[in-house]
């Protein structure tokens, strides 16, 4: 007859959750029996349940149950407690110890020198004080240090911080939930035992180096601190925080994503979003561009910004509430993600791409500016699909405006004209795009071909010196701006695809060709306003009244784009417009973010000593007063029109044709 061994048997539940514990994923896999396991979590109401004067009285002998209705002898007289009384209010978790590692009569004298649960967990160092018996014995130590953490289980609440520590249990359980259609960033779901109900989302960091095991704690807890001092309705909130071992930190949050903004779009029709009325789904994308106006209006007003608006770091809940994942700027958040370099390159503004060295342009016969659109792709609506085709043209492109991060600032010229009535055909859609009234002309303002060969060669990165210096906000404006031409794109196309067709302009690069595809906004900004008309016009055909904003937002997103940086709306002046166009002309009444505004504090005092030093702050060096034209800027101060005129010189001595687009709109 063969042998049994312990591989041919079944396993138990016990034997499973004890085989758990040994190799330290405990609750981590689903084979794991959760049931026994939440019985291994001494949790406040299971001791407060097993810890009676039933169970105290039945660990401990006849002669030693006498002594727990005595009064304390260390009282003196200032309280007539007993031991018992002792036991119950303040010494549970002790004595479940004492009672476990079968010392439970040591109780007495460990109460005579005032020890009780606040002082766990007791160092190893510091057990032997205990005098757990007549002599020092190391093992004893040993074994009362590490039974402490099975019933010393701290369970998180809403804004704590627990530094746990290597031996302790944390009382959580992974969520096995297949995630949405499409991926987020690999961040766990958890719970706490007996509340199923309540999920969260936990993000870890590691908080260790190759040179020393603590390296980014104090700019884990730091940034930690400031996040919550930056807490927006908008904002992915911090719930709670922990480190374990001073290996890892955790932060949780009760804001559990289903998709981000770029996977939502490219989605088209989420789960959450077609449980929405057909009617009130484009009201629902509006609401969002205020509700991101709006977090980022806080974030400016404390003295911060963000730093990494794009898609991805866009959350949408299961209620379809939106949410930015952080704040971009806190560095401890960026270090778990998966950050897409292309897409941040993307939503980047121009200041962001001004070149450091000096570029050489390939100078040539007289060009066109227009001719930027005699490039247009082709997208088909028929059956077979879309298709890209180039549409001739008899000029070249002018190489001063193709070139990505050339100091050539811009203001906005909207353009206000009526639509003109959309043809029966929309096989070429490059047809219906209007370029602006300041672009139809063939050769620059007020200059003729000839004046041309006078231009510079190369741009001096020296000239560079007298350009508006860079504010993040004004960074801040841009990416937001992108973000909403996205999301106005999907409100009036249904689809993204065919804008980043439209927007993807060939630039100088690596590879045999020497070209390389560049999506970004800020590389072609007359193929953006190209596409803006074409969303316009498309606009104008729909009939829902909420549609007839549209214009009005496009006006705000030109002036979020403009190059010039010093001409781009604040936060705050973006986010009164979209809810002035929001409840005028889109007739939406019910705004989560309607009416909000900030406590006049000092962002220094708010976020600490230290915040000024980690982000830059551009307060009160642009101020704009509202005023009765929305496209207007005025009340500029006397700074700011001297830094702008300045910054009108510098590039008239670069580009001089170009001064004439520098005058306020």
């Amino acid at each position: 007859m063969g042998t049994r061994t312990i591989a041919t048997l079944a396993p138990t539940q016990q034997s499973m959750v004890q085989a758990a514990f040994i190799c330290g994923y405990g609750g981590h896999y689903l084979i794991t029996p959760h049931a026994p396991l939440k019985e291994l979590w001494w949790t406040d109401d299971r001791i407060e349940a097993k810890v009676t004067r039933q169970f105290v009285v039945s660990k401990l002998r006849g002669e030693e149950r006498e002594f727990l209705n005595r009064t304390l002898a260390f009282g003196e007289g200032l309280t007539d407690d007993t031991y018992m009384e002792w036991i119950l209010d303040r010494a549970k978790r002790l004595f479940l110890v004492l009672a476990e590692i079968g010392v439970p009569d040591q109780v007495f004298g460990v109460i005579d020198d005032s020890w009780g649960d606040d002082d766990l967990p007791i160092p190893f160092d510091s057990v032997d004080r205990l005098e757990l018996a007549y002599e020092n014995d190391i093992v004893l130590n040993r074994r009362f240090y590490d039974t402490q953490f099975k019933f010393l289980l701290r369970e998180l609440r809403q804004g704590d911080h627990i530094d746990y520590g290597p031996n302790e249990h944390i009382p959580m359980e992974y969520v096995h939930k297949l995630p949405p259609a499409v991926s987020l960033q690999a961040w766990d779901r958890i719970h706490f035992p007996k509340q199923d109900d309540k999920t969260f989302t936990r993000r870890r960091f590691d908080l260790a180096s190759k040179e020393r095991k603590d390296a980014y704690r104090a700019e884990f807890m730091a940034d930690v601190q400031k996040a919550q001092s930056l807490r927006h309705e908008h904002i992915a909130p911090i719930w709670a925080s922990y480190t374990c071992d001073n290996q890892n930190g955790y932060i949780l949050s009760d804001l559990v994503a289903e998709h981000t903004l770029g996977t939502f779009i490219d989605h088209r029709t989420p789960p959450q979003f077609q449980r929405v009325a057909s009617t009130e789904r484009p009201i629902l994308l509006l609401e969002w561009m205020h509700c991101l106006s709006d977090a980022v209006a806080s974030l400016h007003h404390r003295g911060a910004h963000h730093g990494a608006i794009c898609p991805s770091n866009i959350l949408i809940d299961q209620a379809n509430h939106i949410y930015f994942a952080d704040v971009g700027t806190l560095p401890t958040f960026q270090r778990d993600k998966k950050i897409d370099a292309a897409e941040m390159y993307n939503y980047s503004a121009h200041e962001l791409h001004i070149l450091k060295t000096p570029h050489k342009f390939a100078l040539g016969p007289s060009t066109s500016t227009s001719s930027h659109f005699g490039k247009l792709r082709k997208v088909s609506t028929d059956s077979s699909g879309s298709s890209d085709r180039s549409v001739t043209s008899s000029t070249k492109s002018n190489p001063t405006d193709s070139v990505v991060g050339s100091p050539v600032l811009t203001s906005p010229n909207p353009d206000n004209h009526r639509p003109s009535p959309p043809s029966s055909s929309f096989r070429n859609f490059s047809r219906h795009l209007h370029l602006p009234t300041s672009l139809r002309s063939t050769s620059p303002p007020d200059h003729t071909p000839e004046s041309r060969s006078s231009w510079p060669s190369y741009i001096d990165p020296r000239s560079l010196c007298d350009l508006p210096a860079r504010t993040p906000e004004k960074s801040d404006v841009f990416a937001l701006g992108c973000v909403f031409l996205d999301i106005l794109t999907f409100l009036v196309k249904g689809r993204t695809t065919d804008f980043v067709k439209h927007r993807t302009t060939m630039m100088d690069g690596p590879g045999r060709s020497g070209k390389k595809p560049d999506a970004s906004f800020a590389a072609d900004s007359m193929r953006i306003d190209a596409w803006m008309e074409h969303l316009r016009d498309e606009a104008w055909k729909r009939d829902e009244r909420c549609f007839r904003s549209v214009p009005e937002l496009l006006k705000l997103v030109r002036r979020m784009l403009c190059q010039n940086s010093e001409l781009r709306p604040s936060a705050r002046e973006a986010r009164d417009r979209i809810e002035t166009v929001l409840v005028a002309d889109a007739g939406i009444e019910r705004l989560c973010c309607l009416g909000r505004e900030w406590e006049d504090s000092d962002p220094k005092a708010a976020l600490g000593p230290d915040i000024r030093d980690s982000v830059s702050v551009a307060i009160g060096v642009l101020a704009v007063a509202p005023a009765e034209d929305p496209d207007a800027i005025s009340g500029v101060e006397s700074r700011s029109e001297r830094r702008r005129s300045s910054a009108s010189v510098a590039v008239a001595k670069i580009l001089p044709w170009q001064s004439t687009r520098f005058r306020t709109p």
